[in-house]
């Protein structure tokens, strides 16, 4: 048996004897008028017209659970023309949706985006506040007493304060950067020293560092200068990025 209106063969029955049967794609109702054979029945509202909540009501008295209609069955001129609202209904759900998600990822995009820029903002502000601070009441670069250390390359190194160090001969190969950091009015000095590292060497404040001979291979920054720092390069093979922040800030033979 099929749906007399849209051809469908999904059926469902109800009533004694599932005397009534109902199509489920398009709704419309039918009498079973003998066995395997079925007859549309033509339901009207009070008022003469073909009303689907009027339909709903009725097919409830028969017997049916409440059921939505996947497809519609529009007569146009003597041809009944099936329109799948159950699709439409869903497409249009779910291109809401993906609007509504994409406000919502947008959203947070913008957000986090805002909130990296306030962090970068206040940390280059700190930064340049240091620089001031250490311009003023820091002492000059270099008033340690001088001395050579032996780094062995497979951490980072730091000096801070006003030390004056020399580190010769060190081949470093790390994972983590950068790989030297001189801080405060440290005064260093690497003396064919040979880096590969994803960042290489950063200079804060009053810091002064020297390069001499051997290399610098960097995949981000190969030598960051921030404050009133300097970065002398003499002789050495940089490759990377090189970039500094602040007035007093200085790169000088990098190649």
């Amino acid at each position: 048996m099929h749906c007399v209106q849209c051809g469908s063969p999904s059926l469902e029955f109800a009533g004694p004897d599932n005397a009534y049967a109902r199509c489920t794609k398009c709704l419309a109702l039918h009498n079973k008028v003998r066995p395997g054979h079925v007859q549309l029945m033509e339901v009207r509202a009070p008022n003469g017209q073909i009303d689907p909540a009027f339909t709903a009501v009725f097919a409830q008295q028969l017997g049916f659970a409440p059921r939505q209609a996947e497809d519609q069955v529009v007569g146009i001129g003597g041809v009944n023309i099936i329109v799948p609202t159950a699709r439409i209904e869903r497409d249009i759900r779910n291109k809401i949706s993906g609007i509504i998600w994409g406000w919502i990822i947008g959203g947070i995009i913008l957000t986090i985006m805002a909130i990296t820029g306030l962090v970068l903002f206040f940390y280059v502000r700190s930064q340049m506040k240091a620089t001031e601070a250490s311009a003023s009441g820091m002492p000059a670069a270099g008033t340690g007493a001088p001395q050579v250390v032996s780094w062995d390359g497979k951490a980072p190194y730091s000096c801070a304060g006003g030390q004056v160090v020399t580190i010769k001969g060190t081949t470093a190969t790390l994972t983590s950067g950068p790989a030297i950091s001189a801080l405060g009015s440290c005064q260093l000095t690497l003396d064919g020293v040979n880096i590969t590292a994803p960042d290489g060497i950063q200079a804060l404040g009053n810091a002064k560092v020297t390069v001499k001979g051997g290399s610098i291979k960097s995949t981000g920054t190969a030598i960051n200068a921030m404050g009133n720092a300097v970065v002398d390069v003499e002789g050495a093979k940089i490759t990377g990025k090189t970039s500094t922040l602040g007035g007093g800030a200085k790169i000088t033979g990098a190649k």
